[in-house]
């Protein structure tokens, strides 16, 4: 496996490919609200994907060298990027793209897919099926002065807001996944910041843990999957659970299973 580090016209990722013996299709991997490169420290994914006859870019977006130090109004022009970079790439297969994205890393990736066509598959892990107001510098105040998590074309995004600040006790306490409930009962807010997944113009794949304590991601999951099929999505779509956490997911050798069929099935 040959790996690259990318610093590249404000583009901070790592690439990692092999010989190219045939046209490889690209997978683009985001963390989550941890920042930086986080893939590129799960080795084995990346390691089977390449294998598997992918590459793989594992793209930070936040807390980064030449970065933004807080998730808030992140730039989707910045992943745009990321697309135009590997187009570039000898024998890749430019424009036909799949997007892996775990929690904040998966509201991105979903927001992608429904924005921009070279997105031709998504695996969301732990998904939202909104988009949310940002993570500031001291993330127990996030309540105050809040700002969407995303913008584009120097709009920010619509997005739902905590309905109170969170606090370090909310944290130790795991009061998160009730705090995103009760922010849910804003309904015409929830409305207005809901993801447009059936923009989509390729296949999806949802993964929740149903002990998630972050937040509610197999309810947004069950909602991304009735918004899709009551818009007669045309393309695959799948939402699988697992009892396991918000984090626990990507241990699960079962989910990582459906991950390559899936990606074999529906983008390779």
């Amino acid at each position: 496996m040959i790996k690259q580090e990318v610093v590249d016209d404000g583009l901070i990722a790592d690439y990692f490919t092999a010989e190219i013996e045939r046209p490889r299709k690209a997978i683009i991997m985001l963390g989550g609200s941890e920042g930086g490169k986080s893939w590129s420290r799960i080795k084995k994914p990346i390691e089977l994907f390449v294998q598997k006859g992918y590459s793989v870019l594992s793209l930070a977006y936040f807390k980064a060298q030449g970065l933004p130090n807080t998730l808030e109004a992140i730039s989707l022009e910045y992943f745009e990027k990321a697309f135009n970079w590997l187009s570039c790439q000898k024998g890749i297969v430019a424009n036909e793209y799949a997007i892996l994205g775990g929690s904040k890393g998966a509201e991105a990736a979903l927001i992608l897919g429904s924005i921009y066509p070279q997105v031709k598959a998504v695996v969301a892990f732990s998904p939202s099926s909104v988009v949310w107001q940002g993570i500031t510098p001291k993330r127990f105040e996030i309540g105050t002065n809040v700002k969407s998590s995303w913008s584009y074309k120097g709009e920010r995004l619509p997005f739902l807001a905590y309905s109170t600040p969170v606090r370090k006790i909310d944290l130790l306490l795991l009061r998160l996944r009730k705090m995103h409930e009760i922010s849910f009962q804003k309904a015409v807010e929830a409305k207005n910041a809901a993801i447009q997944v059936e923009s989509v113009q390729g296949s999806i794949l949802l993964i929740s843990g149903k002990r998630d304590q972050m937040w509610p991601a197999t309810d947004m999951s069950q909602i991304i999957m009735e918004r899709l099929k009551s818009s007669d999505f045309k393309y695959y779509y799948e939402h699988i659970s697992f009892n396991t956490g918000h984090n626990g997911i990507i241990m699960n050798k079962e989910c990582w299973r459906k991950i390559f069929d899936f990606l074999e099935d529906h983008f390779l």
